[in-house]
């Protein structure tokens, strides 16, 4: 028999990344511990911080009120990204006005609180996505890939998104969130050696009830934010069958929570995003555990799908 080794793939979507974690708890309540982790912006983020070990619970903390945290681990609330323009920035104005904030607050934070900095020291297998700005192509940060990036800056980089940061500076090249080339990157996982794959997935649309007024009548940010989730949904959908027909033998698990009503920057809904992966990720693993997906299996890449 041979060990199955399990991923676990994050979307980004900004605060409504929160979800991962609800995702990530109800891993850990089936005893389903991934070892490799991939992530853009969001994803990214989460697979940084608790792919190296960081207790999820000291990651939930973070979002419970003042006077109910029990830690003190990182804290990362919207003042950990709104840098302001260092000097070099002031003095490059074509720079200086291709986005609103500097992420480079962000980096300083994580390059502070990161257990390990080092993508070739770290205990699992993290791969963190960017897309290169000048050349238009997706870059994998992590080992066999460009590893001698610090992980701060390569979780910068695949956050930075387009308008609301200036692209991210790492040597000469300029880089912006991963999700403008690809919503979840489940081939990197694959090259991993992955059998099984759990793709969470923050962009799931909304689903309108007859009980509701219609999203059409809720003004145009919920017009676009429904629009957008069906676009990026429908890209992941297709990367995702893709991969299913090319490696039968991988098993992936979309695990996609129904949060498409929540805003892209509200963390005060941080409890109801976090309950909400959870409950989907019970489900959905739950379910897949009882079909036997993560038993370790005869062939070296499984059999189930």
């Amino acid at each position: 028999m041979t060990r199955l080794k399990i991923a676990f793939v994050g979307s980004g979507g900004a605060s409504r990344g929160l979800a991962h974690l609800g995702v990530l708890k109800a891993c850990e309540e089936l005893g389903i511990a991934p070892e490799i982790f991939v992530g853009a912006s969001a994803g990214a983020m989460v697979s940084a911080t608790y792919g190296q070990d960081i207790p999820l619970d000291v990651l939930l903390d973070g979002y419970r009120l003042p006077w109910r945290r029990r830690h003190t681990g990182p804290r990362l609330d919207v003042s950990a990204f709104l840098g302001m323009p260092s000097l070099r920035d002031l003095a490059d104005p074509g720079y200086l006005l291709s986005g609103l904030f500097s992420i480079d607050k962000l980096e300083r934070y994580l390059a502070k609180h990161l257990p390990i900095n080092d993508f070739r020291a770290l205990p699992r297998s993290i791969f963190v996505t960017a897309v290169d700005l000048d050349s238009g192509q997706r870059t994998i940060f992590g080992p066999g890939y460009e590893d001698s990036v610090p992980v701060s800056q390569a979780v910068a980089a695949s956050c930075c998104v387009p308008g609301i940061f200036r692209p991210y500076r790492i040597g000469e090249r300029y880089f912006l969130d991963g999700e403008v080339a690809r919503t979840v990157s489940a081939d990197v996982a694959v090259a991993a050696g992955a059998d099984v794959v759990i793709i969470s997935n923050s962009y799931r649309p909304e689903e309108h009830t007859s009980d509701r007024r219609a999203i059409a009548r809720r003004g145009a940010p919920s017009v676009l934010r429904q629009a957008l989730n069906i676009l990026v949904t429908e890209k992941e959908r297709r990367d995702v069958e893709l991969l299913s027909r090319l490696y039968p033998n991988i098993t992936f698990l979309d695990v996609a929570p129904d949060i498409g009503g929540f805003s892209d920057f509200n963390r005060f809904s941080a409890r109801p995003l976090i309950l909400r992966g959870y409950r989907t990720g019970l489900r959905v693993l739950a379910k897949a555990k009882e079909r036997g997906v993560f038993e370790d299996r005869a062939l070296s890449r499984g059999t189930l799908n």
